[in-house]
């Protein structure tokens, strides 16, 4: 094939938009395949997804620590965990203490 069919065959094409933006769109996937932006992109939505499921998960836990706190701070609550974990009495209470045998 001479050059100078090969122009007239570049130039009738040219002429054609479709088939010249196909080849424009196809030469641009190529592009992000190949150069890895696609795959990246990829990677950063996926870690996107799962950064955003372990906010939510981190915000409900801070949520009910707080709910937790809240409820130290009240005496009442103090006093319980005192009687049922330390074996603690108050003043009022009365103790039987039996020998062991």
């Amino acid at each position: 094939m001479s050059v100078r069919k090969m122009a007239i065959s570049f130039r009738s094409f040219l002429n054609h938009p479709g088939k010249v933006t196909l080849l424009c769109v196809a030469f641009f996937a190529i592009t992000l395949v190949m150069n890895g932006l696609l795959w990246r992109l990829w990677g950063l939505h996926r870690d996107f997804e799962r950064l955003t499921v372990e906010i939510a998960g981190t915000k409900k836990d801070i949520g009910n620590l707080n709910a937790q706190l809240k409820q130290a701070k009240d005496p009442s609550f103090i006093e319980r965990q005192a009687r049922d974990k330390l074996d603690l009495v108050s003043e009022k209470d009365l103790v039987f203490v039996f020998p062991e045998q």
